[in-house]
């Protein structure tokens, strides 16, 4: 698109009036899919180019110099002490009969504004974004003849429990498990992965006990050998 991808809701004013490139238009449509802020925004404004159809290129009946059927002339729109108000009528009805477009540049510009300053006052306003979500984090202590490095991420789901691992001089080869063992002492595999080369890893396990119901994790090898384990 022609401008930078953190502005790109101010295009949806020129996006509902079609006043957007070929190019332009699809890379909005597909920005449009992903961001709720603009779908919410194009809810509120779509029936903006409606309004305008309904206007007419006379300017609309409050505005149109043409009699009504029957020959009867038009209402009367002001009183006549209201000069300067009929002749701001006048000149408004003229320049849409001589360039309806003029009046779709001013709505677009009109919704741009509009749109910017949703944007800014939007995030704190009427932010819909879920709040993240309750994470702890624990330090797993090495076993004894074990040099490990793992720090776990529990995040609290409406599953469960998401576990993101991080390790650190592991074992090169093998297979490496983390274990989840309940408050009930039942045990369970929440992830199991290969070693590395480098002895790094980053993993992301799960399990279906919530985080207050777990007591303990291990890291053990496929031959389960304990190299760490950490107490919530």
């Amino acid at each position: 698109m022609t401008t930078g991808s953190d502005d790109r809701h101010m295009l949806l004013g020129a996006y509902v009036l079609g006043g957007l490139s070929d190019e332009d238009h699809r890379a909005f449509s597909e920005h449009l899919r992903t961001c709720r802020q603009c779908q919410s925004e194009l809810g509120q404004v779509s029936g903006l180019p409606r309004l305008l159809d309904l206007a007419g290129p006379e300017g609309g009946p409050h505005l149109s110099t043409t009699p009504a059927p029957g020959g009867a002339p038009p209402p009367l729109v002001t009183e006549p002490d209201d000069h300067r108000l009929a002749t701001l009528l006048t000149e408004v009805s003229r320049r849409r009969r001589r360039r309806r477009s003029w009046l779709s540049g001013i709505g677009a510009a009109a919704a741009v504004g509009v749109f910017a300053g949703g944007a800014w006052l939007g995030p704190s306003l009427f932010s819909t974004d879920p709040p993240t979500p309750p994470t702890t984090h624990v330090v797993a202590a090495a076993a004894p003849g074990s040099t490990v490095k793992i720090d776990v991420a529990l995040v609290t789901r409406g599953w469960g429990t998401q576990l993101d691992i991080d390790c650190e001089d592991m074992p090169t080869d093998g297979e490496v498990l983390l274990w989840v063992i309940g408050r009930d002492g039942k045990e369970s595999t929440a992830a199991s992965w290969r070693a590395t080369p480098s002895g790094y890893s980053r993993v992301t396990g799960a399990t279906a006990l919530r985080t207050n119901e777990i007591r303990s994790l291990e890291v053990r090898t496929g031959t389960g050998r304990v190299l760490a384990s950490a107490h919530t």
